[in-house]
Order: structure tokens, then sequence, then C-alpha cells
């Protein structure tokens, strides 16, 4: 198991123009990741929601203790397979969408891993 955090700059998000990522510009976000690693095949179905109520767990801990992070979409990056979109880009997802829709209207994009728009 390891775990990772990322500072970023205080004031990242103090210049430039809203973007896709993050929603919310108010606050520096400070990304963190749980890797958990296995050898046993039998257990590939089992560890995705362990590592998934691990960062929930984490989440709700800091919260818990007073941290302001009820704001702090999650970074795309580091997400658990399957976090819907709405928590990393907010409001921004049917913008988003839409997008997409007007630049690949083959939705070749369509054929890759990862979140779907």
């Amino acid at each position: 198991m390891s775990i990772a955090l990322e500072p970023f700059d205080e004031d990242l998000f103090s210049y430039g123009s809203d973007s896709a990522y993050p929603p919310d510009r108010s606050q520096t976000i400070f990304p963190a990741f749980v890797t958990l690693q296995w050898t046993d095949a039998s257990l590939d179905d089992k560890m995705p929601p362990v590592v998934r109520n691990m960062s929930d767990t984490i989440r709700a801990v800091a919260l818990a203790d007073g941290q302001n992070v009820s704001h702090a979409a999650k970074y795309m990056n580091y997400a658990t397979f399957g976090t819907p979109l709405v928590d990393m880009y907010g409001g921004n997802v049917e913008r988003l969408r839409k997008i997409r829709a007007s630049i690949d209207q083959d939705d070749v994009m369509g054929l890759t891993g990862g979140w779907k728009f």
C-alpha cells in the first residue's frame, strides 16, 4: 500500500479563467491517493471497493476533523474506477458533454478507457 500527497501552490487558481477542473477555483486542491497492490487474482473484484471505501473514509474523517474539504472535487487522475463525473467536474459535466458531442461527433474518444462524457 502506498499513499501519496501532492501539495499545490496556494495561489495556483488565482490567475487564469474558469476551466473544467476544478469546478470550484475558490480554494486550492491538495490531491492525494491511496494505491493498493495484490498478487492474488481472486481479489481483483474485491479490492476496488476496498480502495473506494478507504478514500471515502479518509474524506469523512477529514470533514469530521473540521477540514474544509466538502467543496473538493475528486482529482480525475486519481479517482477510483466508476467515480461519477459530477464528483470530479461538478456543474461542468453538461457543458463538457456538449463540447465532446460537437468536436467528436463519431465518438472516437469513447473507444478509449476512462470516464465517458
